[in-house]
């Protein structure tokens, strides 16, 4: 069994301010730090999980930010992962394909415009807003094109709310209750890593039962997003992006996005204008 864990960071236990890039202070590194810390325990709590479950490859994706947010040096040896600039490579889910047998998601975010939800950003509107999908469940619609099921998802009660909402079977964990966007109940990291090892072990042990997540095309997409990630949002694209089916659209409106450049090698230091 091979299991994909993507990997975001608003959604780990601990997690209430975006992270800040620019304070070059010790008090900002070390809080930086801290977080990084709380995510690579949570992403091993799933890693060991899967292969608790009888995996023979678990792959990585080192999803956030500058695609080092994982400490990957304190991971089961046993995995690998995936890390670097994101979208500098040919895919968003680098090495995701019908080899795959079942996706793993863990510290998910709400999409933007959720009310109550922690941090949340990013809301892709499908066909017009026929739909809507979070990064979280974009992702489990990219797997559906190959067949594979999203088995397990870990965040706040708002994105496991939007995923059982539109994939019932998924099994969950909410690692913390969202008290507004930057405030939240959340639970000690120890005790959301042994809930996480537990559901995504039970998941993976009934992954033949969970139905892939799939939204016909022909699709057109596009994707809101905001000042600061709260309302008013703009459209990111003048024109929606268009596929036969969600993955194409996706990759086609990546490209468009001027903070994304696929399948171009870039030079330490590149700025986007």
């Amino acid at each position: 069994m091979k299991v994909y864990i993507q990997t975001d960071i608003e959604g780990v236990a601990g997690f209430v301010f975006f992270e800040n890039m620019k304070d070059a202070s010790l008090e900002n590194h070390t809080h930086r730090m801290r977080m990084r810390r709380l995510l690579t325990g949570e992403v091993n709590a799933a890693v060991r999980a899967a292969f608790d479950a009888g995996a023979d490859e678990v792959l990585v994706n080192d999803s956030h930010g500058s695609g080092y947010s994982i400490m990957f040096e304190d991971l089961d040896p046993r995995c690998e992962i995936i890390h670097g600039r994101n979208c500098s490579g040919p895919h968003w889910l680098p090495e995701l394909d019908d080899s795959v047998d079942a996706l793993v998601l863990v510290g998910m975010h709400a999409m933007g415009g959720t009310e109550g939800a922690i941090l949340p950003h990013s809301k892709w509107v499908v066909n017009g807003g026929e739909l809507h999908l979070s990064e979280a469940t974009m992702a489990c619609a990219i797997a559906g094109c190959y067949g594979i099921p999203a088995v397990f998802i870990s965040g706040d009660q708002h994105i496991v709310g939007e995923a059982r909402g539109k994939m019932p079977t998924i099994g969950a964990t909410v690692v913390k209750k969202a008290l507004g966007a930057y405030v939240a109940r959340s639970l000690i990291p120890a005790k959301a890593r042994e809930l996480i090892h537990a559901g995504v072990k039970e998941a993976l042990g009934r992954k033949d039962t969970i139905v892939p997540f799939v939204v016909k095309g022909p699709i057109r997409l596009n994707l809101l997003e905001g000042e600061g990630h709260i309302p008013p949002f703009k459209l990111v694209l003048e024109k929606d992006a268009e596929g036969a089916d969600i993955e194409e659209a996706f990759l086609t409106a990546l490209r468009h996005f001027p903070w994304c450049k696929l399948d171009v090698n870039l030079p330490d230091g590149f700025e986007y204008p």
